[in-house]
């Protein structure tokens, strides 16, 4: 049994449940170090440098070579806090799959909702870090905003890494058959390799790219060789590994996979939008990235209480009104380890 009221209890609970897929957050931004004791975080991140170590003449000590650089920010990550309430009316009533006659009583239903709210509730904080991800790598920084106790949107801060600018605009759209779409991810490929000294493994694809990779004349000549062993460079075989997440293929000479990202999520106006824009490419490194999170700090028994741990549940009762509040904190910043590690295509430019 899971004790409500007290938060500590709900944390481990927490700890305890495995949270949902999340494509973009798992693959570029999977590691978790311990969340801080502060609401501050120090966001540290470096480009790859590729010096030369300097010849000296004989009888010479050495030419002293400094330390590569890193930038440093300091952000308090932003507070997430989605909330239910919860009625006597919400669990007087037949709740979603009992049965027409249902036994479960009024209170029993409310420890139902409450473990439901609490798996959905995290879901939807896992969705803003997605969110968050999807930004960072299609456009190298994310604006944060929030909500205000009178309901209006405001600018809280914005999450921006300066030193990135690993962007590719094709010289002929990928709309169009003719286009160079091999030479360009093998240029975005070379970009990482000669910044980064890796070379990447994978490229996310919005929904348009699959069909312009298809459409597209040079790979479909290279794909119509009757003999197999005469050119292994590539290989499509499209299928749906996740929902929303579909493998496109493997191109073998750039040791890339290719995947396509169809995911969406819901806007503050209602409207349906793409983690990933239809026409853009991200191919990078994947691995390396971190969530940061900070600590909460929020009102128990009237008096500041800070925890640190990734997600923070509260249950609040008014007892006026007879309702009951679950609201769930998180403080997170997403930084990569390296600017280095991924390279946008825009493929219509």
């Amino acid at each position: 049994m899971i004790d409500y009221n007290d938060t500590v209890t709900l944390m481990q609970a927490m700890e305890r449940v495995k949270p949902p897929a999340s494509f973009l957050l798992d693959t570029f931004f999977p590691n978790i170090p311990t969340p801080a004791l502060t609401p501050n975080i120090m966001v540290e991140y470096r480009k790859v440098g590729r010096k030369l170590a300097p010849f000296i003449v004989p009888n010479s000590k050495g030419i002293n070579s400094y330390r590569e650089g890193s930038n440093i920010d300091i952000y308090k990550p932003p507070m997430i806090g989605p909330k239910r309430s919860l009625s006597e009316e919400d669990i007087s009533k037949r709740g979603f799959g009992e049965g027409i006659y249902s036994s479960t009583s009024p209170d029993e239903r409310a420890t139902q909702i409450q473990a439901r709210d609490l798996n959905e509730l995290q879901n939807r904080i896992i969705n803003t870090k997605n969110y968050m991800a999807a930004q960072i790598l299609t456009t190298g920084q994310c604006a944060i905003s929030g909500y205000a106790d009178d309901g209006k949107l405001q600018k809280i801060d914005t999450l921006a890494f300066s030193a990135w600018d690993q962007k590719i605009t094709p010289t002929m759209t990928w709309d169009n058959a003719s286009a160079d779409i091999y030479g360009d991810l093998q240029a975005a490929s070379y970009m990482i390799q000669e910044s980064a000294g890796i070379i990447p493994t994978i490229g996310i694809c919005g929904k348009n790219i699959g069909e312009y990779i298809l459409q597209n004349s040079k790979i479909m000549e290279w794909l119509l060789v009757p003999n197999p062993a005469n050119l292994t460079m590539m290989g499509l075989q499209p299928k749906l590994v996740s929902p929303q997440v579909m493998y496109l293929g493997r191109i073998s000479t750039l040791n890339l996979e290719l995947y396509s990202y169809m995911e969406t999520y819901t806007d503050d106006s209602g409207n349906i939008q793409p983690y990933i824009p239809p026409d853009d490419v991200i191919v990078g490194i994947p691995g390396r990235g971190r969530q940061l999170h900070g600590a909460v700090t929020i009102v128990e028994n009237k008096q500041f209480r800070t925890y640190s741990g990734l997600y923070v549940p509260r249950y609040t009762a008014d007892e006026d009104s007879n309702i009951l509040s679950l609201a769930m904190y998180s403080r997170c910043v997403l930084a990569p380890e390296f600017v280095d590690d991924w390279a946008l295509i825009k493929a219509k430019g």
